[in-house]
């Protein structure tokens, strides 16, 4: 007696997509597969309804807060970055302001800074390279004859944190450069 070969029927619960045409995909291009039940309806339990709308209700504020704080943090990151790179370059500007005749009558032996000199040219520089987007800045220079300080104080207008009646963040920076003669260290 031949033996029949029967198909097997598969379990009803189990749904057949259309034609698989996806890469990648083992078997013949073009075959019925099983695979999952189809996603397309969601099953929504009975009270889940509205649950959703409710958690994005409850945690949109707290998101908002974080956006606006990183927002308003990076503004005033980048405000004293530049306030601090404004105060630098004064120092530098100011300290390379040496007394020649303390030069000519110490012969090269001694260097000292012209304080009038420095302050002035410190206070020219912070003219000309003030930093945009920043309300009034303080400025106090202060030279000797051996450095200079250039210390600068603003404040940056906030943009979220208002919200929460903080309305404008306090920036202080300060820079010191001190005169420098010939090589200080190296090997022998």
């Amino acid at each position: 007696m031949p033996e029949s070969r029967a198909t097997p029927v598969p379990p009803r619960h189990i749904t057949y997509p259309a034609v698989d045409r996806r890469p990648g995909v083992q078997g013949a291009p073009g075959r019925l597969r099983p695979g999952r039940p189809r996603l397309g309806r969601r099953l929504i339990r009975e009270g889940e309804a509205g649950q959703s709308i409710l958690w994005v209700a409850i945690m949109l504020p707290y998101f908002l807060s974080i956006v606006g704080l990183a927002i308003d943090g990076g503004i005033v990151f980048s405000a004293r970055r530049e306030l601090q790179n404004v105060a630098d370059g004064a120092a530098r500007a100011g300290a390379m302001q040496i007394s020649q005749w303390s030069y000519r009558q110490g012969f090269g032996a001694r260097v000292d800074l012209d304080p009038i000199e420095a302050e002035r040219v410190a206070r020219e520089y912070l003219q000309a390279n003030a930093p945009q987007g920043v309300q009034e800045t303080q400025v106090d220079v202060d030279a000797d004859f051996q450095r200079i300080v250039v210390e600068l104080e603003t404040t940056v207008k906030t943009a979220f944190l208002r919200l929460i009646n903080i309305h404008q963040v306090a920036i202080k920076t300060s820079s010191l450069a001190e005169v420098r003669y010939g090589v200080e260290r190296g090997s022998r």
